[in-house]
């Protein structure tokens, strides 16, 4: 009799390894009504304040408020100037991440829950807690020192999982 996995959860997070995972987890429940996919995702938004340079024609300005919607004549107020400033960039947004995997997905009866917590053990205790029979989630290719250094969380989730664990690679 082949096993039936109904609780699958697919730790997904946009990267390399988490899309060969979805990939997998794609295959697994296409056309199977009974199986349940949650994807999960830990929260770990990261916004990064970056410098930008923006060059260009000023409009008019008169003692640093700018001159707009009114009649002006030609002035030799208007300049040339490069000007600096920051922008917050969000690289890691959930809804991002979210919409992507929907599209992968397809009609795929799957539904998206956002952990919080280190990655590893977030999922771990959502497993135990759902009563998930399999937990799909991609290797992060990173091994040696570095995965040693970082703290390889495929390696923490196959190690702690409650349940199987299958690593796309």
């Amino acid at each position: 009799m082949p096993v039936q996995f109904r609780k699958i959860i697919l730790a997904y997070d946009g990267s390399d390894g988490s899309d060969k995972a979805l990939n997998l987890a794609s295959v697994l429940v296409k056309g199977n009504t009974e199986t349940k996919l949650t994807v999960v995702n830990v929260y770990e938004e990261k916004i990064e304040t970056r410098r930008v340079d923006i060059t260009g024609e000023s409009r008019l300005a008169l003692h640093g408020y700018l001159i707009e919607g009114m009649p002006a004549p030609p002035s030799s107020l208007g300049y040339s100037q490069a000007q600096h400033s920051t922008q917050a960039i969000i690289s890691n947004s959930v809804d991002h991440i979210f919409f992507e995997a929907k599209r992968r997905l397809g009609d795929t009866n799957a539904s998206f829950r956002v952990l919080e917590g280190t990655p590893a053990e977030s999922i771990c205790d959502y497993a135990e807690e759902i009563g998930a029979d399999l937990i799909i989630i991609g290797s992060s290719g990173k091994g040696g020192i570095a995965g040693l250094l970082i703290g390889n969380i495929t390696e923490k989730v196959s190690r702690h999982a409650p349940c199987n664990v299958l690593i796309a690679k």
